[in-house]
């Protein structure tokens, strides 16, 4: 195990007026995912928009009554999702009725310009598992934003992490996943650990790419206070298991494969984000032209 000293201060890849999203229906386990939208439409010009989406039923549930009254239902349950104590909602509230939910939060991407969509990740626990899931894989293939997934086995309570772990590797979601872990630690005030689990098991260059890469993250990131890991496991999950003890909140990347867009996550990696107690938020980063993609982050929050 080897822990890496660094100095100065990060500038989030968010960009320098990041825009959330966070989509919501009724019965959704709603509260963590809606804490971490707050936490980072907080960045530095920064904004936030929850959107409430009743959903239009076929029947008698189409009716001008009936819709009346689901609205006044969710705007109930959305009220009844406010935080205790000194928090406060950073997120405006949007109502809209729809009869197709994918398409509502595509238009409303666009009409408040989101950068990141944040949504409850499916669970088998989940309220409304299958429905969560086709809108997933409904929203996958969109190209426009990044979407943090948040996953917690406790629905009622909002995330506030003391200590934040992020496992950063290489490839198109590590600068992306740095960045949003550095976000939700100034928002929460939180402990920050970067680590980087190296195996002998892929092509030598390939570990020396990652390597690389992580470096060089690191430097951009400037935080005096971040500690850095570099972790030797043969298996990359089990190392990800290990390093996260003593973590109120984790955060990973997400699979990003040409060939098959609709898998966010491996099965072993799937394996031990269920072995975890604590709050996990999953980052799948929007496709970057190649041009972009290798290009470092400079002190302005913009592409060098």
């Amino acid at each position: 195990m080897i822990v890496v000293p660094r100095s100065r201060i990060f500038y989030s890849h968010l960009g320098t007026r990041p825009r959330v999203l966070a989509p919501v229906l009724m019965g959704q386990m709603a509260r963590p995912a809606i804490s971490v939208g707050d936490a980072l439409a907080t960045s530095p010009g920064g904004s936030g928009h929850l959107l409430a989406l009743v959903e239009i039923r076929a029947g008698r549930d189409n009716e001008v009554f009936a819709q009346e009254q689901r609205r006044r239902d969710m705007l109930r349950w959305v009220a009844g999702l406010e935080y205790s104590g000194d928090v406060r909602r950073r997120l405006s509230v949007t109502l809209r009725m729809t009869a197709n939910v994918a398409s509502s939060i595509r238009d409303a991407v666009a009409e408040t310009e989101a950068t990141s969509l944040v949504l409850e990740w499916p669970t088998v626990s989940s309220a409304r598992r299958h429905g969560l899931s086709d809108l997933t894989r409904q929203l996958l293939p969109d190209r426009g934003t990044d979407i943090v997934f948040v996953r917690s086995k406790d629905p009622n309570r909002a995330i506030a992490p003391r200590s934040i772990m992020a496992s950063i590797r290489g490839g198109p979601s590590a600068r992306v996943v740095a960045s949003t872990a550095a976000a939700l630690a100034d928002a929460y005030g939180s402990s920050l650990t970067l680590v980087h689990i190296q195996t002998d098991l892929q092509h030598p260059d390939r570990s020396r790419r990652e390597w690389e890469s992580f470096e060089q993250i690191v430097e951009e990131m400037h935080r005096p206070s971040t500690v850095v890991r570099v972790h030797r496991h043969e298996n990359p999950a089990a190392g990800i298991l290990e390093e996260a003890a003593g973590h109120d909140l984790i955060i990973i990347g997400s699979r990003l494969s040409t060939s098959n867009p609709n898998v966010v996550m491996g099965r072993e990696l799937l394996r031990m984000v269920r072995q975890l107690d604590c709050p996990v938020v999953m980052v799948r980063p929007k496709p970057l032209p190649p041009s972009e993609s290798a290009h470092p982050i400079a002190a302005n929050g913009h592409r060098a």
